[in-house]
């Protein structure tokens, strides 16, 4: 720490723009250092957010592990750098929080698992779901039992990539984007996935070196909650993470992007006579990306001794059942979600 604030450095400064506003904005934190492998990218930044002469930009991640103020690293670079750059700052002695997913491959992501027992350092993993307004809400009424018991969970990850150049070493959609939207039904039924069973097509980008561009995924939680997740990267329609939550007494319809949350609950709204109840609206924040709730958790951690609800299993639970879904498409089976981190 220096001045009483914890020094933060960011990796990747693509993505990595909302981890430095985020810190800009924290009193809790001053920003040290930037890391790009594009120097132009790191003037950018620089001029966007009238960051002082001082911090330190470099293209080589390892300037900034060298620098004995930075307490937190934020690792925004492309995924498939994310285990490098995660265990390098880990052996430094930095704290991480890294961009989802975790990882692209299973291996490692129990690499920086062990890394960090090792280490014994702080490791978050920046899954936005989990500070989405909307579900958020939908996860607190869910626990206090204002559907019932919660028996079946949906969400879907629709984004249209047309725009996007495809590259050779392009990530497959169900881990490099319905990671979102796994995580999020992880997060809301609160336990273990056991097994996934999961369809894969490819018709929207039928040229890119991918193996599929959708996919419709089914899994089996270990509570006996009955999980569904579409990810398509290849259709034509404006973005959306639709999610639906069925209980025994109603049933919660939300999304990051809209300003109301919809909820049927005979609890809140019927009476003993009711099935069900017509759906009311309920106003909600947008915020669908909010790293400034992931920086500020991760202070909260480190100055205050708080729970990491984000923490490297959670973020390797999440890789392993994407995983899970990605090989049963490949082979037609179902097939066990990895549980050994």
């Amino acid at each position: 720490m220096r001045n009483g604030k914890l020094g933060a450095a960011v990796i990747g400064c693509g993505e990595g723009f909302r981890h430095i506003k985020a810190y800009q904005e924290n009193p809790r934190y001053e920003l040290l250092a930037l890391c790009d492998i594009h120097p132009e990218r790191i003037r950018k930044r620089m001029d966007e957010f009238g960051l002082k002469t001082d911090v330190v930009a470099s293209g080589d991640y390892r300037d900034l592990l060298a620098i004995p103020g930075v307490d937190v690293v934020s690792v925004a670079s492309p995924d498939y750098f994310h285990a490098e750059h995660s265990i390098a700052a880990l052996e430094a002695g930095k704290n991480v929080l890294c961009e989802k997913p975790m990882t692209l491959d299973l291996e490692e992501s129990k690499a920086i698992v062990e890394a960090v027992r090792r280490t014994g350092k702080a490791f978050m993993i920046g899954h936005p779901t989990r500070y989405t307004p909307a579900f958020v809400l939908a996860r607190r009424m869910i626990q206090h039992g204002d559907i019932g018991e919660l028996f079946l969970v949906e969400s879907e990850y629709a984004h249209n990539y047309r725009h996007v150049r495809g590259i050779d070493d392009w990530r497959d959609p169900f881990l490099g984007g319905a990671c979102h939207a796994m995580d999020l039904v992880r997060w809301i039924t609160d336990d273990l996935v056991e097994e996934a069973f999961a369809y894969g097509t490819k018709k929207g980008l039928a040229d890119w070196p991918i193996a599929n561009d959708t996919y419709m995924a089914v899994f089996k939680f270990r509570n006996g909650v009955v999980g569904k997740v579409m990810c398509s990267i290849g259709l034509s329609r404006p973005y959306t993470m639709r999610s639906v939550f069925y209980g025994t007494k109603g049933t919660i319809i939300c999304d990051n992007l809209s300003k109301t949350l919809q909820v049927s609950s005979v609890k809140l709204f019927g009476t003993e006579a009711d099935v069900c109840t017509p759906f009311a609206e309920v106003p909600v924040e947008v915020n669908n990306h909010n790293v400034e709730a992931q920086v500020d958790l991760m202070a909260d951690i480190l100055l205050e001794g708080a729970e990491n609800h984000a923490s490297v299993i959670e973020g390797a639970r999440t890789v392993a059942a994407c995983a899970a879904a990605i090989e049963s498409a490949r082979t037609g089976c179902p097939v066990k979600v990895e549980q050994d981190f």
